[in-house]
């Protein structure tokens, strides 16, 4: 770490607890000392630190920048509204403009609602399921934020232990799992809140269809974890990839480029619950991110946005399997072209860690910010995707140089 970096982490660290806000966010030592702490601008798809080096940046901000950094028609747009207000003593006419915007682009939704995270949105669809079914029980699947009922797989959780009684935890994909639950449970489960892709080799599709045909058997709420497929994965999200209509959908990240909005959406005999109950809070109206969504789901919508993210990652995918196979390197690329990955298969857990350690020490230090998950959006063009496999050609060999060649084990 250069000396203004590490100044500014040791200042950091002393007031804030990680010195970040996001877990996903934190230094990660593993990844080498040329990995940047902190970043002072971005644009586009590059991005630059404390001491003006550059990267080109597949981590997206960990999912939302989906048009890329400071996207000029999303930022007119809030420097627009930032002359009317930010937040008023009631609604504001930008609220029903966004909802509108979104559902055009979501069609099986009825009703929508704004909210501030993920962790809000998906809380809210499990308490509405809840409320609508008059039962307690959910079946989980998937990282959904850190709200009570969904962190109790986490160490030193936080949570009443109780809550486990009701909460039922399944890994993804797994089809005996989901009939398991439904068999002890099912008359109780008041939803299934599933994330419906992984981002990992597994799609899902039979997993998805056993989850609907249950809740449908079972009187059970199929929620949507559409955080981060949402607006990614297609324009209508999970739903439109998988054919699969859920009763409620969490909406967050990509849904206004970076700025500070979520949603929870769905069928209206459900959305409907709120006449009976509340969820509510002050700061789901500010306007600023609500123009930034309105203008993502223009731009979404009237500019082929999904089929060149799908270009320029089925560019990185086979420029990964390229390079893969050119160093003789135990790995392989993988993934959906939204979001490809090279996967190292040692056979063993801890090397393939190393590996991929190694790899993305490497990446940082030639100005590459890699992802376990690389998130290709809009703004990436196909000189940077060269520009990027180019060195990552680079860091392989160099790899394989420092490295004993160890034989991968069977894909």
């Amino acid at each position: 770490m250069t000396p203004k970096n590490a100044e500014h982490y040791k200042r950091a660290l002393k007031i804030m607890p990680w010195a970040t806000q996001t877990n996903s966010k934190r230094l990660q030592p593993d990844w080498g000392e040329s990995m940047p702490p902190f970043i002072k601008h971005a644009e586009g798809c590059r991005m630059w630190d404390l001491d003006d080096r550059e990267y080109i940046d597949f981590l997206s901000a960990l999912g939302p920048i989906i048009l890329g950094y400071q996207c000029p028609d999303v930022e007119r747009a809030v420097r627009e509204q930032m002359k009317k207000g930010v937040l008023y003593s009631m609604a504001s006419p930008i609220e029903l403009a966004a909802a509108e915007a979104i559902m055009q682009n979501v069609s099986w939704i009825d009703q929508i609602r704004f909210m501030k995270t993920g962790a809000d949105a998906c809380t809210a669809c499990t308490r509405l399921a809840r409320a609508y079914t008059g039962r307690e029980h959910i079946l989980t699947s998937g990282y959904h934020g850190y709200h009570d009922c969904f962190f109790l797989g986490w160490p030193n959780h936080g949570a009443p232990t109780v809550l486990r009684e009701y909460v039922h935890e399944i890994d993804y994909g797994d089809l005996d799992a989901v009939n398991a639950v439904f068999e002890k449970y099912g008359d109780q489960l008041a939803a299934a809140v599933v994330v419906p892709y992984e981002w990992n080799e597994d799609t899902g599709e039979a997993y998805l269809q056993l989850l609907r045909e249950k809740c449908d058997k079972y009187g059970t709420l199929l929620i949507f974890d559409e955080v981060l497929t949402g607006f990614r994965l297609a324009l209508g999200g999970a739903q439109e990839y998988y054919g699969i209509t859920p009763d409620f959908a969490a909406f967050a990240k990509a849904m206004a480029n970076g700025y500070p909005v979520s949603a929870f959406a769905g069928k209206r005999e459900f959305m409907q619950t709120l006449e009976k109950t509340v969820i509510t809070t002050t700061y789901a109206g500010e306007t600023l991110s609500l123009a930034a969504s309105q203008a993502t789901m223009e731009i979404m919508r009237n500019e082929p946005v999904h089929e060149h993210i799908y270009a320029m990652g089925t560019r990185l995918l086979n420029g990964f399997s390229e390079i893969i196979n050119e160093c003789e390197a135990p790995a392989y690329a993988a993934g959906l072209p939204a979001a490809p990955f090279i996967q190292f298969n040692l056979g063993d857990d801890e090397q393939n860690t190393m590996w991929q350690n190694r790899l993305f020490s490497e990446l940082f230090a030639r100005g590459i910010f890699p992802s376990q998950r690389w998130f290709i959006n809009y703004s990436h063009q196909p000189e940077d995707i060269d520009q990027t496999l180019e060195q990552v050609r680079r860091a392989m060999q160099n790899l394989i140089k420092r490295a004993p060649l160890q034989a991968p084990a069977e894909h």
